[in-house]
């Protein structure tokens, strides 16, 4: 087969050939006139073969660099497999950290030939001893008719990622307990609601990371009392219908304080703070929003708030008793609460107890 030319290639051509055989016919015909012939043919049919042959070689440079050069000097663990799965090639890093390695099922469980046959890219983890991880980049070739691994240590890298996710957690929390102390509540709500929000996620089905999410973003749902003056966030008696118009602001408040970042933490938080009073009926506030209208974060973050609040001594109440707790929400099933959620909560009520009994105060 051979090598198609452009249109701009096969004029270029063309015009030398034009050029070298009418040289040619005065001088140096022996070499000029053959020369101008080929390219004169080349153009016409728009077609090489030598062109073709210096690309072969030229792709064959480049996988012999990549499948021979690069791998022995790669200061990473690298392996070549064949597509019976057995080594073929390790490095010295390769064979220093993973000595034991003698098949490619070893390092992954997949199918090497599906690698090999859609020359596949894939990225994967492998963690050993729980300590070290690495990421494993995994290259099928047909010419090789096996695998590339390159493997790259980035204990390091998770390490220091999660001492950011962990720093923060810790000013996520500092956040929420501003809104709380403000109230005279206890910094450990935040936990709590925290904790009772995540585990209901994780009742309804949703994702592991979308649960962690909202574990993250929860604790800052009053936020907004910091623009709520002591007066009335402080007062021990019941709120005037003014009063509370205003302690009502806090949700929005708290909207706007979070809502112009473009992290998921506080994108989450801001519809969190928006959201915890609306009702199911449509008679929270501050948008009356109702039943599925409201975000799936509010709706979970509302009842993971009452319940704790319920649960917990507070400036203007006791602590209520859990019967009394459960048949308030029975009551406020389908008015208040998301109905399917509030039977989450009642099905699973030992796990939300285990929840309070961890953070006491």
């Amino acid at each position: 087969m051979l090598i198609n030319l452009s249109k701009r290639e096969s004029t270029a051509r063309i015009i030398i050939a034009t050029i070298f055989i009418a040289i040619g016919t005065h001088s140096h015909a022996i070499l000029l006139m053959p020369m101008g012939i080929i390219l004169l043919y080349t153009g016409l049919t728009h077609k090489c073969w030598l062109s073709r042959l210096i690309n072969r070689q030229t792709q064959a440079a480049q996988e012999n660099l990549f499948i021979h050069y690069l791998p022995k000097y790669n200061p990473q663990p690298v392996f070549i497999f064949k597509a019976d799965s057995s080594l073929l090639f390790c490095n010295s890093p390769a064979k220093k950290q993973f000595p034991h390695i003698s098949h490619f099922n070893q390092l992954i469980e997949k199918p090497i030939n599906t690698l090999i046959k859609k020359e596949k890219i894939e990225t994967h983890t492998l963690t050993i001893d729980d300590k070290i991880t690495y990421s494993l980049v995994i290259r099928g070739t047909l010419a090789l008719n096996g695998v590339t691994v390159y493997a790259s240590d980035i204990s390091e890298v998770i390490h220091l990622n999660q001492e950011i996710l962990d720093t923060q957690k810790e000013i996520i929390y500092a956040m929420g307990e501003i809104g709380e102390t403000r109230s005279k509540e206890t910094g450990d709500h935040v936990r709590r609601v925290a904790e009772y929000s995540e585990l209901l996620a994780q009742l309804t089905g949703i994702s592991e990371s979308e649960a962690s999410l909202i574990k993250l973003a929860s604790p800052m749902h009053d936020i907004g009392k910091v623009g709520i003056p002591d007066a009335i966030l402080k007062k021990p008696g019941k709120l005037t219908a003014d009063e509370f118009e205003v302690m009502k602001t806090h949700a929005e408040i708290g909207y706007d304080l979070l809502n112009h970042s473009k992290r998921p933490v506080l994108k989450a938080a801001a519809i969190i703070s928006y959201q915890h009073h609306e009702k199911w009926d449509g008679t929270g506030y501050p948008q009356q929003l109702s039943g599925e209208d409201i975000h799936i974060y509010g709706r979970i973050t509302a009842i993971a708030d009452v319940f704790d609040a319920l649960g917990s001594d507070r400036v203007y109440k006791k602590a209520w008793p859990i019967d009394e707790i459960l048949d308030f929400f029975t009551d406020q099933q389908g008015k208040h609460f998301d109905p399917a959620l509030v039977s989450l909560l009642k099905n699973n009520l030992t796990l939300f107890l285990d929840i309070k009994e961890k953070y006491p105060n």
